[in-house]
């Protein structure tokens, strides 16, 4: 019996008893994504009582199924997993394949997925969070969207990461992609 992550077409069996995923070239299972920390997690896998993970103080934090982690959380087979934006599902297999090194330390680049549509997608946005999301894929600097809305650009920075967390957007192109989709952003208008 083995356990295994997986994220789209990509498999990669877990290695050992203990390992860290994050984004940093050291940790056992390496995620390239903006959203991810470079130590983000850590993985336990105890013969008899299955595997637990543990958040390491990430930045974007951890999900399971949804939630946020806090302290060591059991896992089971099927849970999705969140690091940051990215997704991954744990699986449970009988017959676990040889393990491999070089599968266990290949950098796993994320996958876009199929999602709604984006109009549906922008339901995610609390209002203020829509409000941001236009001005944001107008270009404008953070310090000239912190004015117009009287914060600081700490807020607004936040705001930027919030949204990129929902929508699953990793760049300001992935931003300005998702607005002309969703019609928040046209490419005939005139500044």
């Amino acid at each position: 019996m083995g356990w295994t992550l997986k994220s789209g077409h990509r498999e990669i069996t877990i290695p050992t008893r203990k390992f860290v995923v994050g984004r940093g070239s050291e940790v056992g299972f390496q995620i390239r994504d903006d959203s991810v920390s470079r130590r983000h997690a850590l993985f336990r896998c105890e013969p008899d009582q299955g595997p637990t993970l543990e958040d390491l103080g990430s930045q974007n934090g951890t999900f399971v199924n949804g939630q946020p982690i806090v302290g060591s959380v059991r896992l089971g087979a099927g849970d999705r997993i969140r690091f940051g934006s990215y997704d991954i599902e744990l699986t449970h297999v009988f017959d676990p394949p040889a393990f491999e090194q070089e599968r266990a330390t290949e950098p796993m680049l994320r996958e876009r997925t199929s999602r709604e549509p984006p109009q549906d997608l922008l339901s995610a946005l609390s209002p203020r969070e829509r409000e941001m999301f236009a001005i944001l894929a107008e270009g404008r600097s953070l310090r000239a969207i912190a004015k117009h809305f009287g914060v600081s650009t700490k807020t607004v920075e936040t705001h930027r990461t919030r949204i990129g967390q929902k929508l699953g957007l990793r760049s300001r192109a992935d931003l300005i992609q998702c607005a002309l989709a969703s019609g928040v952003l046209r490419p005939d208008a005139k500044g």
